[in-house]
C-alpha cells in the first residue's frame, strides 16, 4: 500500500480549498464624491454626488454602506436624489441629520457592475477649501473600501476694478486746459 496517496489527497483538498476560496473572494466597493460646482460664493449652494460602485462584474454585493459628515464650513440642507437605497438597490435605507451635518446610506444589493448615487445639496458658510471625506464603503461579502474625498472651494466675489476718479485739481486743469484750447480755436477761425 502506498503511503503517500493519503497525503496527496489531502494536499490536493488543501490546495482545492485554497483556490475556491480566492477565486471566490470579492473586490471592495469603490466610492467617489464631488461637488458641483465645486467653487461656490459664501453661501453658495453645491451639490454633493457621492457614487458608489461594485467592481465584481459576476457576483452582487450586500449590505453596502458608507456615511457622511461635512467638515465646518460646509453645511448640510437636504437630499436631492440618487438610486441607493432604493428599489435599483433592492432597498436599504437612507437617513439625514442636517442639524448634525451627517447622511448614511444602505443598500441591500448592489449587482455586479452597478452603481448608484446619492446626491445632497449643501451650502459653502466659510471663505476657504474645504475636504470632505466619506467613511470607507463596506459590505457584508467583500472586504471595506476607501473613503473618498471632494474639495468644496468657497470664494469671496471678486470686487470689480475701481473707475478711475479725477480730483479736484485735476478737474480745474482739465477745465482750464480745454478753455485754453476752446480760445486758440477760435483766434485761428478768426484770423
Amino acid at each position: 500500500m502506498n503511503h503517500q496517496s493519503p497525503r496527496l489527497a489531502v494536499t490536493a483538498l488543501f490546495f482545492s480549498a485554497l483556490f475556491a476560496a480566492t477565486a471566490s473572494a470579492q473586490v471592495a466597493p469603490v466610492i467617489a464624491k464631488s461637488f458641483n460646482p465645486s467653487v461656490v460664493a459664501p453661501n453658495g449652494n453645491s451639490i454633493a454626488t457621492i457614487t458608489v460602485t461594485n467592481p465584481n462584474v459576476a457576483v452582487a454585493l450586500n449590505d453596502v454602506q458608507f456615511s457622511d459628515t461635512m467638515p465646518a464650513g460646509i453645511d448640510l440642507i437636504t437630499q436631492t436624489g440618487g438610486t441607493c437605497s432604493t428599489l435599483a438597490t433592492g432597498g436599504g435605507m437612507f437617513s439625514i441629520n442636517p442639524g448634525a451635518e451627517t447622511f448614511s446610506s444602505r443598500s441591500n444589493v448592489l449587482a455586479g457592475g452597478q452603481s448608484c448615487t446619492i446626491t445632497v445639496s449643501v451650502r459653502g458658510t466659510v471663505i476657504g477649501a474645504h475636504v470632505n471625506t466619506t467613511s470607507p464603503v463596506t459590505s457584508s461579502n467583500a472586504p471595506p473600501g476607501a473613503a473618498a474625498s471632494g474639495t468644496l472651494t468657497v470664494m469671496a466675489a471678486s470686487v470689480p476694478a475701481p473707475v478711475p476718479t479725477l480730483s479736484e485739481w485735476m478737474v480745474m486743469f482739465l477745465a482750464a486746459a480745454l478753455a485754453m484750447a476752446g480760445a486758440l480755436r477760435l483766434r485761428a477761425y478768426a484770423a
